[in-house]
């Protein structure tokens, strides 16, 4: 049996403004005096602090761990599945117009590659069937489509919105599309937007580095023209829909200039007031992992660092790069109101942050009728799939995939970051064992990044931000932050 660990169980850092504790089981962050940083730190005379002394009186520091490695959700998920399927993500296509450089289907990672296979409206129509017979429990669906490039299918898209739109009258219907843009004119576009379709466009940056990657298929041609005149349309004459429809997602490359693409987008006219996500090339699953070059990290940090700032009412937020943006919105995820609802105490039995239940937030349909957690998962692990659209989903399966923590659990539940793991079956690239020396593989770096938003949220509470009211206070306060 495992020797219980009778060291509290925090992590403690230091930034600019001063010494902090990370408080695991409380799930708080705390600053401490540097004396109290040191006994902590050597584990020395701890007892003779008077800090360290309050600090235990008031439940802090305490040495539990999970014992048991069990997602809370795990009973549910017979329940869930039968009532509460209310997202839906359909793969049309497995084929596309243009071929992306770094795209999880360009062959260059552990997934399928582009394919003449399409989705017949039988396989689509049983993957809808199924959501209409799963989701008793939801007031509103949410129906995807997905590729490959998916308008390729606009017949078949059409006709699933026909079906959805005769066999539901009680609940509201939304539609999402994620497309290239290249096919957003015509009858399509005036189809999409009279069905209130949610449209994210994939558009990364000028015209030199756009094209570089986003190139159509059989030819050296770019894409970036006819995106830009099909978005300018759009813009143009529906203008209200272009605002509150529409999505920029923006892949970035390591090997470019961050700031490059920023300024580009701050000042492109097209782009102003239009909302983006953004994220480094898929590194999951890739067979030859990114580089990343000194010179994109110093720009990415400076522009980083400028949002901060914004945030601190020291630069306006139209002269911040709107790609990062949601890294700040990220971080008040991750801890606007911890400190207003701090837990007592681990519970013997819990699971890492990472998986959400999967299929809960997108069941993944593909071509095939082969059921996954989400979009994002590799196809051709076969640990990944959750069952079949005829067979239906696989509970078994399924909470093997929510529990990923059993792989690890030896490892996990001694971990600081335990609550803020971001890890899921996205990360698997082959199967079991190796999955478990990838996930391994980047503890590390997740730690890393958890410790640098620790260190950007007590430095901001610190100058005055505040989280929960997305406001500067008039002043600071001191202990707890």
């Amino acid at each position: 049996m495992k020797e219980v660990n009778k060291e509290p169980f925090i992590h403690l850092f230091s930034c600019s403004t001063g010494y902090y504790l990370y408080d695991v089981n409380t799930d708080s962050i705390l600053k401490v005096t540097p004396d109290t940083y040191q006994r902590l730190e050597k584990r020395e005379n701890i007892e003779e602090n008077e800090q360290i002394r309050k600090l235990k009186k008031y439940g802090y520091l305490k040495t539990s761990h999970v014992q048991i490695s069990e997602h809370p959700v795990t009973k549910l998920l017979p329940s869930l599945y039968e009532n509460r399927i209310g997202n839906l993500t359909l793969q049309v296509t497995q084929q596309c117009n243009l071929r992306c450089d770094y795209c999880v289907y360009s062959g260059k990672y552990y997934t399928r590659t582009h394919s003449n296979k399409r989705m017949s409206f039988e396989m689509a129509k049983k993957g809808l069937d199924f959501l209409l017979s799963h989701s008793s429990a939801c007031e509103e669906l949410r129906v995807g489509f997905y590729g490959g490039e998916p308008l390729l299918e606009f017949e078949l898209i059409k006709r699933c919105v026909e079906y959805m739109e005769t066999q539901t009258k009680d609940k509201a219907i939304h539609y999402q599309i994620t497309t290239n843009g290249t096919l957003l004119k015509g009858e399509i576009l005036t189809y999409l937007i009279e069905k209130k379709f949610e449209i994210t466009i994939s558009f990364d940056g000028p015209k030199e580095i756009h094209d570089r990657y986003r190139k159509f298929a059989g030819s050296d041609k770019g894409s970036y023209d006819t995106v830009m005149q099909n978005a300018r349309y759009i813009k143009e004459h529906y203008h209200n829909f272009f605002i509150s429809n529409v999505t920029f997602n923006t892949v970035i490359s390591p090997e470019e200039s961050y700031s490059c693409i920023g300024n580009y987008f701050k000042g492109e006219e097209l782009f102003q007031d239009a909302v983006f996500t953004s994220g480094l090339v898929k590194d999951e699953g890739k067979k030859e992992k990114n580089t990343v070059s000194d010179r994109f990290s110093e720009e990415y940090q400076y522009e980083y660092f400028k949002l901060l700032m914004s945030k601190l009412g020291k630069i306006r937020k139209e002269n911040t790069s709107v790609l990062g943006r949601e890294q700040v919105e990220f971080l008040k995820m991750l801890r606007g109101g911890k400190q207003q609802d701090e837990d007592i105490e681990l519970p013997k039995k819990w699971h890492h942050g990472g998986p959400c239940i999967p299929g809960i937030r997108s069941l993944f349909v593909t071509v095939e009728g082969d059921l996954y957690p989400c979009e994002k998962v590799c196809e051709n692990v076969e640990l990944a799939r959750m069952g079949n659209i005829n067979s239906g989903i696989d509970i078994q399966k399924a909470s093997q995939i929510l529990n990923i923590e059993d792989i690890t659990s030896g490892q996990c539940k001694d971990c600081w970051a335990y609550r803020y793991c971001d890890f899921c079956i996205r990360y698997a690239e082959k199967e079991k064992e190796e999955l478990k020396t990838c996930l391994l593989r980047n503890c590390a770096d997740m730690r890393k990044k958890i410790e640098h938003v620790f260190k950007d949220y007590c430095v901001l509470r610190e100058l005055g931000y505040d989280f929960e009211t997305d406001s500067l206070r008039k002043g600071t306060e001191n202990g707890r932050k």
